[in-house]
């Protein structure tokens, strides 16, 4: 069978590259996908707010200072590019005057406070930005970025993993609603 006449046949490198491309396509188009609709309702599970997050110069700040009012919840990285994608759509949506009363908390899974305000440079974007080394269980997923839209009683509203056009009609439709659940303060 190993006949010397015989020419040998190997793999061209660009095939190699090919199957790695296509594979990495479809992961990206199986986990990644932008999609465009508004938030997946959930049942009133209760959110967590016993969470620790820190501020980018690793103070600790308790996520309990949000509750009570809408919060919208994301969890992001400044590696992930869908979450970077989305990142502008929150900012508008934070910037809406009829939202002024929505507590826009977006906590980055990323090791270090230093990236995350290398990434922030120059971006005026009216959320609040913190950092996390875990997450509690309610708020765990398979990926980023992840939403949690949270009702003023403490139940999550709506829960999404993937990036989303998060500025829609719906969304707003949403939180205007659970604003209006707010309680006075006295």
């Amino acid at each position: 069978m190993n006949d010397p006449e015989l020419p040998r046949r190997t793999l061209s490198p660009w095939w190699l590259l090919a199957v790695v491309f296509g594979a990495g396509w479809v992961a990206y188009l199986v986990f990644f996908l932008p999609r465009t609709t508004g938030p997946t309702v959930v049942s009133g599970q209760p959110a967590e707010f016993g969470w620790q997050l820190l501020d980018l110069d690793d103070g600790k700040v308790p996520f309990r200072r949000f509750q009570g009012k809408p919060i919208f919840l994301n969890i992001w990285a400044t590696w992930c590019p869908p979450c970077v994608g989305e990142m502008p759509s929150i900012a508008r949506l934070a910037s809406r005057p009829e939202l002024n009363g929505v507590a826009f908390v977006c906590v980055s899974a990323d090791d270090s406070g230093q990236t995350v305000k290398r990434f922030l440079e120059g971006k005026n974007w009216p959320m609040t930005v913190l950092r996390a080394t875990d997450a509690p269980k309610v708020f765990a997923t398979d990926g980023i970025p992840a939403t949690f839209i949270i009702a003023p009683n403490g139940t999550i509203a709506s829960a999404d993993v993937g990036s989303r056009d998060w500025d829609s009609p719906e969304t707003v439709s949403l939180l205007r609603r659970l604003l209006k659940e707010t309680p006075s303060k006295p």
